[in-house]
């Protein structure tokens, strides 16, 4: 596919790289001339200089014949700008990243009004990303798993686990909530299991889960002691005030903590529930004064990754059992996780993430021959999620999934059914019907293209 790339800030030197790793043909363009060599120096790629909301710029570009056009300058306007012209110059596709809280909220109307297909904002997301880690141990990671509605847990399987030498098929009843085991991954190999696999010390597993289970399941397996009920939030920006409102809304004690004395009074009224103090994060006897030491979850999100480091550090002096840092560095992201200091979040990082995953599935929707409606790489790349959609055609329709006459092909397992908006784990008593959205996980190029692919002719 043909992408062209407006802005070569760190995100978008990052989505170059892979990009061009993937084997398409780039184009990058930026104002900056010694950036635009020096991207085009170290990667396979081409460059031009100039601004990319110019029309005759991104048809110099390519514009007119490219697959995707992500906009990724400083400036949500110029953003929407590049996205409205591309679509105009002829390109299948735009993606845009945009900070502003006010435009995300209008996301239905800017994609239907500037063509804008897929729309990324750095501080909702990271702030969502925080909240589906508080309180988790860093050991674990917990990813969205086809939206918000459920989340893929990332868990190792010590010797003192109690699913060591457990068949799958015993384990759901011990959690008594819809989960499923969908990957292991034993000795570098990927396995897609079923009931009768047996897990064992050293696996690592991912369990897809509904979002409003995570903390029963969690606590099932031993690594969350208590609930959640105090989050210390150090620095609230944009990024703070969307966690702090999605805290709330799950009944958590919020305590702010934010240097800028003109930003705490606007807090004050926006989050009127929440405890919000005025002093410096890096200051230990502010610290300790507000409470630290009786907090949950310390969240520091500075806009300092040294500060952030300094916060995380004294948490974890203060006997914190669960600190989360973010980082905008991914260098310094990936120091931190090797002498683990238990979980940091990168917002460049996420935002790379969710374009590489709109990429991919634009790449699925350009294949001829498929039904394939969402697509996801999972286990490190190993593994596929894919969503199809259930149509009149489907060959075992109505039939319960344990039936004799519904036989998987190997190396395959429904993960999760999407019906009239509720997405829930399927047993063997489940069956699928015109209509349903259908998620399966399966082994790398598995040739998937229709839902009757699945099924052991």
């Amino acid at each position: 596919m043909k992408i062209i790339i407006v802005g070569l800030g760190q995100v978008g030197q990052m989505l170059a790289e892979y990009a061009a790793a993937e084997g398409h043909e780039v184009v990058v363009i930026d104002r900056d001339k010694e950036l635009v060599e020096s991207v085009t120096d170290r990667f396979d790629v081409s460059g031009i200089c100039g601004s990319g909301a110019s029309r005759s710029v991104l048809l110099e570009a390519g514009a007119d014949l490219a697959d995707i056009v992500v906009a990724l300058t400083p400036t949500d306007e110029v953003n929407i700008m590049i996205c409205a012209v591309a679509k105009k110059c002829g390109a299948c596709y735009t993606a845009a990243r945009l900070y502003n809280n006010e435009f995300f909220e209008e996301n239905a109307y800017l994609k239907n009004e500037f063509k804008i297909d897929a729309i990324v904002n750095p501080k909702w997301d990271t702030a969502l990303e925080i909240a589906r880690q508080i309180g988790l141990p860093g050991t674990v990671k917990a990813e969205a798993f086809f939206g918000n509605d459920a989340v893929m847990l990332k868990v190792g399987i010590d010797r003192d686990s109690f699913l060591m030498g457990k068949p799958l098929s015993m384990i759901k009843p011990h959690f008594g909530v819809d989960m499923l085991v969908g990957i292991v991954v034993r000795d570098g190999k990927v396995h897609i299991p079923k009931g009768d696999f047996m897990l064992k010390e050293g696996d690592s597993i991912e369990i897809i889960v509904p979002s409003k289970h995570t903390s029963q399941v969690m606590m099932k397996l031993g690594m969350m002691r208590k609930p959640v009920k105090k989050v210390f939030l150090v620095g609230c920006g944009t990024t703070g005030r969307n966690l702090a409102e999605m805290l709330l809304k799950e009944k958590k004690q919020v305590i702010i903590l934010e240097k800028d004395k003109k930003r705490c009074i606007e807090l004050s009224t926006q989050l009127p529930t929440a405890e919000i103090a005025c002093g410096d994060g890096i200051d230990d006897n502010v610290l300790l004064e507000e409470g630290i030491k009786s907090a949950d979850v310390c969240v520091s999100i500075t806009d300092s990754d040294e500060k952030n480091l300094v916060i995380s550090l004294f948490a974890w002096y203060c006997g914190i059992k669960s600190i989360i840092t973010k980082v905008d560095s991914p260098s310094i992201e990936h120091l931190l996780t090797k002498v683990s200091m238990d979980i940091t979040v990168s917002p460049d990082v996420i935002s790379v993430e969710k374009i590489k995953r709109f990429i991919k599935n634009i790449t699925v929707y350009n294949d001829e021959g498929n039904d394939i409606n969402r697509y996801y790489q999972i286990a490190d790349g190993r593994a596929e999620a894919i969503e199809f959609i259930a149509y009149d055609n489907f060959a075992k329709k109505g039939i319960q999934l344990k039936s004799k006459d519904f036989i998987l092909k190997k190396g395959i397992v429904i993960a999760a059914i999407i019906r009239d908006g509720e997405m829930f784990i399927p047993d063997g008593s489940s069956d699928i019907r015109p209509g349903d959205h259908v998620i399966v996980i399966a082994a790398k190029d598995n040739n998937l293209n229709t839902i009757n692919d699945i099924i052991s002719r």
